[in-house]
């Protein structure tokens, strides 16, 4: 027969962080049945996870079988990595995905603008447990790198063909980062609203699907033909949406490894500051909020401040679960974001299963740590995610020693040793710029030849706009005077980047304590958040409770219980049940204890 329940609890007890307060939203629900009311004892298969609106309706369901759909799967791929150097409990494998090959049966083109009107999963039987996450993005196919040209010459995908399978795919392919869909362990199939799709298409012919698999004990001979279902339509919705993430911890070398030995310690805070989000169009609405970490990983949140008073936390989730990892609504106060708005990303994690004395690495791998919440929202924006280095790490790339900006020249005819290492070995001054971005590897060069090179280094200082801007450099005639004054101006430029006055100006020599590199402001000091406002407790309880009571039956009508609505509470009951069984089977025990088991996974889920 029907089985029907009911929670009776304060709307907000204030008791966190144990309770959650009851909102007019979907929230979060563990359950589980057995014979007692022991909530220590492992339930087996009898348990499993749902949402539901504990003061409202469900929620209308998309029907997702009314639209077209493809699917996208690995081709029975093995679940251990065969690459050398690379750790083989931990295959990261990606899959190619060509639109005008999945537009042939629906009818459409890479050249089309449709809408992705929801997702789920396709797991394979029995491979949940080796699956760690996937995630689906729209590219173009590889950027190359010209290294004659010393330039990015755009996208190439030459090389690409439908269901092409790249085995070692650890970072996702260069020019294939605008996130669409993912899945991690525990989560649900997605829908988006009725007048809201995610835009894939227009003119970005290739899908890539990275598929991360971990076999810790190397179980042989298992293979994957995983997945996820996208649910399309050519019918353009009136609202483009789309995912906004914050990188706080997640590529290797990312973010400093994290103490062993400690039950609570926290990534850096990632900040996306006011100057950052007033590039957004206007406001946007949030339909779910993700938290991503990995076994270690206990609690996130992502604080929202607004004209300086803090709203607090987007999603409340008092202890993170990596085997329930669903989206969630946002808390009511934060359905919306606002140009303005300062968020504020954290991570905490338990290392204390590790010695004192060792660390914990932060990176892709499972074994590794990560911090990687995000938003699903709308309407889309250009900015799609928020990223944090640590500013010392991502310096090489202005002036190769922050050092330099606060100190004396060795050779006095310079004002700074800043200066002076930048007229001497351009090459060096700009260490990574020269050896990573443009590939160079030609002999070094020092700032006159740069400056006054003529034909031989036009490209270069196309490239790396640096010289005087007077008529010198282009009558290639910069005296060494000016050049020595244009070196120490270039010099205030990085060095300020990185909150530092150059010598002999020794105002501040404390390089900016954080950062978001995908903000105008790279780099600055972390501010202090508003303290938030105290909770404001709605409704009581009586003084007791009595679990026992609760039967398969009909409840009589309530007692006066002031549960924070007013007026009087309604019947909780949510459908009529069949005649009781006898309170002595095992079956009406067994319904206490699921009964039970719902009121505890409302309080800490």
């Amino acid at each position: 027969g029907d089985t029907a329940w009911g929670v009776v609890i304060p709307q907000d007890s204030c008791d966190e962080p144990y309770d959650y307060a009851i909102e007019d939203k979907s929230i979060f629900i563990l359950w589980a049945f057995g014979s007692s009311h022991s909530f220590s004892a492992f339930h087996g298969t009898d348990r499993g996870q749902f949402t539901a609106n504990l003061m409202g309706p469900p929620p209308t369901v998309l029907d997702l079988e009314a639209y077209d759909y493809v699917d996208l799967l690995m081709p029975n791929v093995p679940m251990i990595r065969g690459e050398d150097d690379l750790d083989p409990t931990n295959p990261f494998i990606c899959s190619y995905f060509d639109m005008d090959e999945l537009g042939q049966e629906i009818g459409f083109t890479a050249e089309d603008k449709i809408h992705m009107v929801g997702f789920e999963p396709v797991i394979t039987e029995g491979n949940t447990r080796f699956i760690h996450h996937l995630t689906l993005s729209t590219c173009e196919g590889y950027v190359s790198f010209d290294g004659d040209q010393g330039e990015y010459s755009g996208l190439d995908d030459s090389n690409l063909e439908h269901n092409l399978v790249v085995p070692a795919c650890t970072n996702m392919p260069p020019g294939c980062t605008n996130l669409i869909a993912g899945w991690a362990v525990g989560a649900d199939a997605g829908a988006y609203p009725e007048d809201v799709g995610i835009p894939i298409g227009e003119g970005q012919r290739w899908l890539v699907m990275q598929m991360h698999y971990y076999n810790p004990t190397m179980v042989e001979d298992v293979y994957d033909s995983s997945g996820v279902r996208i649910h399309l339509t050519k019918d353009l919705r009136p609202i483009d949406a789309g995912l906004m993430n914050f990188v706080v911890g997640v590529v290797t070398g990312q973010h400093p490894p994290l103490p062993g030995g400690m039950e609570d310690v926290a990534m850096e805070t990632l900040y996306a500051e006011p100057d950052c989000t007033t590039q957004w169009s206007g406001p946007l609405t949030v339909m779910s909020v993700s938290h991503h970490s990995h076994f270690m990983g206990t609690h996130q949140e992502i604080i929202v401040e607004r004209d300086g008073k803090n709203l607090g936390p987007m999603r409340k989730e008092h202890r993170f679960d990596y085997n329930h990892q669903t989206e969630m609504e946002p808390v009511n106060a934060l359905r919306t974001l606002l140009p303005g708005d300062r968020l504020a990303a954290t991570c905490h994690f338990d290392t204390s299963s590790v010695p004192a004395d060792s660390e914990v690495q932060i990176g892709e791998e499972s074994n590794k740590e990560m911090c990687f919440p995000g938003l699903f929202y709308y309407p889309k924006q250009k900015l799609t995610a928020f990223i944090y280095f640590p500013p010392k790490a991502v310096s090489p790339w202005f002036i190769n020693d922050l050092e330099w900006c606060s100190s004396p020249p060795s050779d006095e005819i310079f004002d700074s040793l800043c200066a002076e290492k930048l007229y001497t070995d351009v090459t060096n001054y700009y260490n990574l710029t020269f050896s990573i971005a443009m590939g160079y590897k030609g002999p070094t060069i020092d700032y006159p030849s740069m400056c006054n090179g003529g034909d031989e280094t036009a490209e270069l200082r196309e490239a790396l706009p640096i010289c005087p801007t007077e008529g010198c450099t282009e009558t290639q005639s910069c005296s060494e005077e000016v050049l020595r004054d244009w070196a120490q101006g270039v010099c205030g430029w990085n060095c300020g980047v990185f909150g530092l006055t150059v010598y002999p100006d020794l105002n501040r020599t404390e390089v900016y304590n954080t950062a978001n590199v995908a903000c105008p402001n790279l780099f600055f000091d972390a501010p202090t958040l508003a303290e938030p406002d105290a909770c404001q407790v709605k409704g009581s309880l009586p003084q007791t409770i009595e679990l026992l009571e609760v039967t398969t039956g009909k409840d009589p009508e309530p007692e006066d219980v002031t549960t924070g609505k007013d007026p009087e509470p309604e019947d909780v009951t949510t459908s009529k049940d069949p005649e009781p069984e006898d309170p002595s089977s095992g079956s009406n025990s067994s319904w206490n204890s699921f009964a039970a088991f719902l009121l505890f996974g409302v309080f800490y889920a």
